[in-house]
C-alpha cells in the first residue's frame, strides 16, 4: 500500500498528470490523453509530443504504472496502456 504522503506528490511523468491509486489492483493509472504507440502526450489534434516519434492517432491510451513491495514503478516504457473510450 502506498502512502498518502507519496500519492500526494507523485504525477504522470509522462504528463505530470494526475493518477489514480487503486489499492486492490496495486496500480496507479494517469487517464489522460498518451500516444498509443510511445506512451508520451499528445496534443488537441492527436500528434504525438515526442520528437522521435510523433504518431498521428485518433485513439488514445492512459498509462497504468504497477506497484512492487509498496514502491510505484513509474517508468512509461512499462506502463500498462489503457484504451481510452474519449
Amino acid at each position: 500500500m502506498v502512502s498518502q504522503e507519496l500519492l500526494d506528490l507523485l504525477a504522470c511523468p509522462s504528463c505530470k498528470g494526475d493518477l489514480e491509486y487503486d489499492a486492490t489492483k496495486d496500480t496507479l493509472t494517469c487517464y489522460n490523453r498518451h500516444c498509443p504507440k510511445c506512451g508520451m502526450p499528445v496534443d488537441e489534434s492527436g500528434t504525438c509530443q515526442d520528437s522521435e516519434c510523433g504518431a498521428q492517432s485518433n485513439s488514445f491510451v492512459g498509462l497504468c504504472y504497477r506497484v512492487e513491495d509498496d514502491i510505484p514503478i513509474m517508468l512509461i516504457y512499462e506502463a500498462e496502456k489503457i484504451p481510452l473510450t474519449s
